[in-house]
């Protein structure tokens, strides 16, 4: 009777590991197929409307990023609470000096 037990047992783990890897590939292949839809999305042809030039995170939930809108380019403070407009930049020409 102790061998057909470890028969029984052993078969249960075959089972259970061979079920396992099946869960594992199914998740494998929904990952992939998530990722590659993705990137579909971010690779279209349109232009955004909105674009991050810089970000820099002054703590883990407050940052301040400048982004361009309609070649301007804006400063934003974000915050969990609210998101601030700080400041408009103007262009590189236009700041240096003209001699």
């Amino acid at each position: 009777m102790n061998g057909a037990f470890e028969t029984g047992l052993l078969g249960t783990g075959l089972k259970t590991a061979a079920m396992l890897l099946v869960v594992l590939a199914i998740m494998m292949g929904v990952l992939y197929v998530m990722k590659r839809f993705s990137f579909f999305q971010r690779e279209s042809g349109k232009e955004t409307l909105i674009k991050v030039i810089s970000a820099r995170h002054l703590s883990p939930k407050e940052r301040i990023e400048v982004i361009e809108i309609s070649g301007e380019r804006i400063v934003i403070g974000i915050t969990p609470e609210r998101i601030s407009f700080l400041t408009r930049l103007k262009d590189t020409d236009e700041q240096s000096p003209q001699i």
